[in-house]
């Protein structure tokens, strides 16, 4: 009689950016199933009852996503996707994808931004986007 026995184990680890900053809210999970979770503020994470020859797959907006074999103590490096970035949009409720947004949208780059002589960023958004009312809790600005 053969028996074929696959032991679960605890998966843990450290998820950074190539810079070595931990990563914060990245979906860690174990490929095939629901088990998941996210880092938390140090980029780390725990995942409970992992198959030990389970694969996690690791993603985060703006980044490509990576498949490792679980295991403890992994430390797990993203690297960020430069053909998505653009696609992406942070509105003031979280970060969705571009092709998502409803209504109007306006763009106004860095370096739009960082020509301005102002001493912070409200100052410099002012009269680059129509019809966006700008409100600080020193001041209004339209």
């Amino acid at each position: 009689m053969l028996c074929l026995v696959a032991f679960a184990q605890t998966a843990t680890g450290l998820v950074k950016d190539k810079t070595g900053e931990p990563m914060i809210g990245v979906n860690v999970l174990v490929k095939g199933t629901t088990n998941g979770t996210i880092t938390d503020f140090d980029g780390k994470f725990s995942i409970p009852d992992v198959p030990s020859n389970a694969t996690l797959v690791v993603s985060y907006i703006g980044y490509l996503t990576k498949e490792v074999k679980s295991g403890k103590d992994l430390v797990i490096v993203l690297e960020e996707d430069n053909k998505t970035l653009d696609e992406v949009v942070v509105v003031g409720y979280g970060v969705q994808k571009k092709s998502d947004v409803t209504g109007a949208m306006s763009s106004v780059d860095a370096e739009e931004l960082t020509s301005r002589p102002v001493n912070n960023a409200f100052e410099a958004l002012q009269g680059k986007a129509a019809g966006v009312d700008i409100t600080t809790s020193e001041r209004r600005v339209n």
